[in-house]
């Protein structure tokens, strides 16, 4: 590296510095702290409550789309076992509601 890039260097090095605040190690604690307390990049997307029928519908069409646009059958196996899950759901959920219904509960 010549001088005159390490002068360059330096020069963007104190510039950055310049920019950046200086905190000591308590100040960075309770930055960090109050942005675990604020952190709304966790929240759930959709609370809406989604139903087995509806995951089904829709990894349906998605399957459709994905074979549609040749994708190759490694790229389509995770999908057709998640929509195959959420059928073992759906027959779950349909099985428990009979006989609940049945005993009168």
């Amino acid at each position: 590296m010549s001088n005159t890039e390490a002068l360059q260097w330096a020069a963007k090095a104190d510039d950055s510095l310049a920019r950046n605040e200086i905190l000591t190690d308590d100040e960075i604690i309770r930055k960090v702290t109050a942005e675990d307390d604020n952190d709304d990049g966790f929240s759930p997307v959709n609370p809406v409550k989604i139903y087995h029928s509806e995951a089904v519908a829709a990894l349906n069409t998605s399957l459709q789309w994905a074979e549609e646009q040749n994708f190759q059958v490694h790229e389509i196996m995770l999908p057709k076992r998640l929509r195959d899950r959420a059928i073992e759901l759906k027959i779950g959920t349909t099985a428990q509601n009979i006989i609940i219904d049945f005993l009168g509960h």
